[in-house]
């Protein structure tokens, strides 16, 4: 937190500006239909029939992964027993949402309790310091940060596009490739005496049947069997960091086990999404082994390796694999040896295979670039909420006003009014939280509308 305070700032703790509370109910009393609100430590929350809160909130889990994350929430809704209700808010409740998005993890929360499931207490709001300008300075850095924060919004949903995009891209180029559309001026300008075009079997690419590998339960340290785990291969590439050791005498030399460098792995069980997903192995031969959920190809000397990958990896022969994967309920969809030799490729001649290769990979490595600078991108969009949130609450987000006064007449003025709350205070079976105002200073606003959630 600030160590100097802008001026006109007051710190003070939380439970002199709001209350905190925690909910009631446990989680068996969701309903799928209901009408209201329902907070659990869940990120979203569930539906209730009825509802014990009403007004502008701030809702934070108590346990579990999503201690940290916070709420805003205006409108009448319940909440579960293990949940903490910020309430009672006499300051702008959103300056007040925003000062959490800032501070509450990397302080509030920091101290947590448990072993088998991590929660906080109560303890760690009554240590939790605010930094306090008046209100109507309040109120620009909070209409400030909503503008900000919508514009934030709008960049993410449009980088979010990208991913989807170079994957269709991808898909279209396989597309083009493995039905000659890629290569089809070039085939002209080459001439015709390079071949026809075949529709063959896997099979016929091959030197042997696909195998599947083998797949005893791994151990927790370090032995002479490295295998491959299903991550390997999932994304489309080799990946030599998802293995396991195993605890037996290495397979003999000669094993189809071992892998050789440019062996094609298929996973013949997965989810129906990655079922059928291959990858070249690009790892030392003989290296690792190969589980028994997926399948191994040597592609033979008439043919490329990547060629025939790229003809595996097309969204045909994802469908054609999906059609033919079969399972039973609650089990992973397979495919077996027959249905992986027997999925149909477009063979074109050797040459023209090198082709395809060569111009696919350069496609691939504008797609990759592209790649690479939407990551470091969304990296750095990713860091600005924290940065523009770190220069709000220094007091350098909006401009400060002679005629703002100070807050530590506003915090004086919340004194008053709780001693007199607290006179007036009447029991309710809903918990109803109160918006504070005098004459000249209002002291929370409520969010536009009912059963707004942030």
């Amino acid at each position: 937190m600030p160590k100097e305070l802008p001026k006109n700032w007051v710190e003070t703790d939380l439970l002199s500006i709001s209350s905190v509370m925690t909910g009631k109910k446990d989680a068996n009393f969701a309903t799928e239909s209901g009408k209201y609100n329902f907070f659990t430590c869940a990120f979203k929350p569930l539906k209730s029939d009825s509802y014990s809160y009403e007004g502008d909130v701030l809702i934070l889990p108590g346990n579990g992964i999503n201690v940290g994350e916070v709420f805003y929430y205006s409108g009448k809704f319940e909440a579960y027993q293990r949940t903490y209700i910020v309430s009672d808010i006499k300051i702008d409740s959103k300056y007040l949402f925003y000062h959490f998005k800032r501070f509450w993890r990397e302080i509030g929360s920091s101290q947590q309790f448990g072993s088998a499931t991590n929660y906080i207490k109560i303890g760690n709001f009554k240590n939790y310091q605010v930094q306090i300008p008046p209100l109507s300075e309040q109120e620009r850095i909070v209409a400030k940060l909503d503008d900000l924060f919508a514009r934030l919004d709008k960049i993410k949903a449009s980088l979010d596009k990208i991913p989807v995009l170079l994957k269709n891209f991808r898909q279209q180029v396989l597309t083009q490739a493995v039905t000659g559309k890629l290569t089809e001026e070039w085939r002209k300008q080459e001439g015709w005496n390079l071949g026809e075009w075949e529709e063959v079997s896997l099979i016929d690419l091959v030197l042997d049947k696909p195998r599947n590998g083998y797949s005893p339960k791994g151990v927790k340290f370090i032995t002479q069997v490295k295998s491959l785990s299903l991550g390997a291969t999932t994304s489309g590439t080799f990946d030599s960091t998802k293995i396991k050791y195993l605890d037996i005498d290495p397979p003999n030399k000669n094993s189809h086990l071992w892998l050789k460098t440019g062996d094609i792995l298929i996973q013949r069980s997965n989810s129906l999404d990655y079922v059928g997903t291959s990858a070249i192995y690009t790892a030392e031969d003989n290296e690792f082994i190969y589980p028994d959920i997926m399948m191994k190809v040597r592609v033979n000397s008439k043919n490329l390796n990547i060629y025939v990958n790229y003809a595996l990896s097309t969204s045909a022969s994802k469908v054609y694999f999906q059609n033919n994967a079969s399972g039973t309920a609650g089990n992973m969809p397979k495919i077996n040896q027959a249905i992986v030799s027997n999925i149909p490729i477009n063979r074109p001649p050797l040459t023209e295979q090198k082709e395809i290769v060569n111009r696919v990979e350069s496609l691939f490595a504008k797609a990759d670039a592209i790649q690479k600078k939407y990551e470091a991108l969304k990296a750095k969009i990713e860091q600005l909420p924290q940065a523009i949130l770190h220069k709000a609450f220094k007091g350098e987000l909006v401009s400060q006003l002679k005629s703002d006064g100070d807050a530590r007449d506003l915090l004086k003025e919340i004194e008053e009014l709780k001693k007199t709350a607290t006179k007036t205070k009447k029991p309710s079976k809903t918990t109803k939280i109160k918006k504070y105002k005098t004459s000249t200073t209002k002291l929370s606003k409520a969010a536009e509308g009912e059963g707004k959630y942030k």
